[in-house]
């Protein structure tokens, strides 16, 4: 049941121009699950996402910031209180300096790839096939075997839940394996990045050596999860559930992926319940025959 009336809508209005009221988050996620979410906005201007929370703590209503809805099961009870969007308003990105790309947090993370390459500057290959945008990107510490986010942050920019917009330092963030630590309720805004100068045919060309092996080896081009748990400090969660006997298998619309055992995948009418009744299969397997307790890399938030 939403926690918002009809004349906190008409407040909320106000404050953000565009918000949505009872929006599924299944059009937000890329695996396409999620009930409706109270309130869904989209601020445009720093005004409008401090007024939004000033409001917000005003009316004691809780909000969740979401990136590009990769790497995020959203249970299909949905969100109470407001989803926050940066997609629209906070979409920039520009050279500081030569090898130094200033860049907003709701840009995509294929823009970033193809500014880069159009630069000329190597750093954000390892970026490649994740479907984020910035601000997730950093909040996950979004990566690969390859390389994350992390060891190319100079400086982020957010707002606080207090609305007081910060800076940190690289030496301040601490990164760890898909995983970032900021403060609670932090909305990141923007990022600084270090990249390296080359040449756009060099990077062109890692990036697409790279985006073969991705379009080889994982389920890209149906509605997925992305990876669903972290590796383990010793071997590869998608050999284990593989040689736990789980590559392919079911629960309602949602399924295991042939192509890639740690990626779950959504076959047209799949159910948050769905997704986590496989999440919770694969623990119980993997546990069972190798002794290992796999760890969610995906996000899991919302009413049951």
């Amino acid at each position: 049941m939403s926690l918002i009336t009809e004349t906190m809508r008409d407040e909320l209005k106000k404050i953000c121009r565009q918000i949505h009221f009872d929006e599924p988050m299944s059009h937000h996620t890329s695996i396409r699950i999620g009930g409706k979410a109270d309130a869904f906005a989209y601020p445009e201007t720093l005004e409008e996402v401090s007024g939004l929370l000033a409001y917000l703590r005003q009316k004691k209503l809780s909000y969740f910031p979401l990136g590009a809805g990769s790497n995020l099961i959203v249970r299909d009870g949905g969100i109470r209180g407001v989803v926050l969007s940066l997609t629209q308003g906070f979409s920039s990105l520009r050279l500081e300096d030569p090898a130094i790309l200033y860049i907003e947090a709701g840009v995509g993370l294929p823009r970033l790839i193809e500014f880069a390459v159009e630069k000329g500057l190597s750093g954000v290959e390892p970026l490649v096939g994740i479907p984020g945008n910035v601000g997730g990107a950093l909040v996950m510490n979004a990566g690969t075997p390859e390389g994350d986010i992390g060891r190319i942050v100079l400086s982020v920019t957010f707002v606080d839940r207090e609305g007081k917009i910060v800076t940190w330092e690289r030496d301040k963030i601490r990164f760890d394996y898909r995983e970032s630590h900021f403060p609670r309720g932090a909305i990141l805004l923007s990022t600084r990045l270090q990249l390296e100068l080359s040449t756009p045919e060099a990077v062109r060309e890692k990036v697409e050596k790279i985006r073969q092996k991705r379009i080889q080896t994982q389920p890209l081009n149906v509605p997925n999860l992305g990876s669903v748990f972290k590796n383990p400090k010793k071997g590869y969660a998608a050999r284990l559930i593989e040689e736990s006997g789980l590559k392919d298998v079911r629960v309602g619309g949602a399924r295991i992926s042939p192509k890639h055992a740690n990626f779950i995948v959504n076959e047209g009418k799949a159910t948050a319940r769905d997704v986590l009744a496989l999440v919770g299969l694969i623990k119980d397997k993997v546990k069972e025959r190798f002794g290992v307790m796999l760890e969610l890399e995906a996000q899991v938030v919302g009413e049951e």
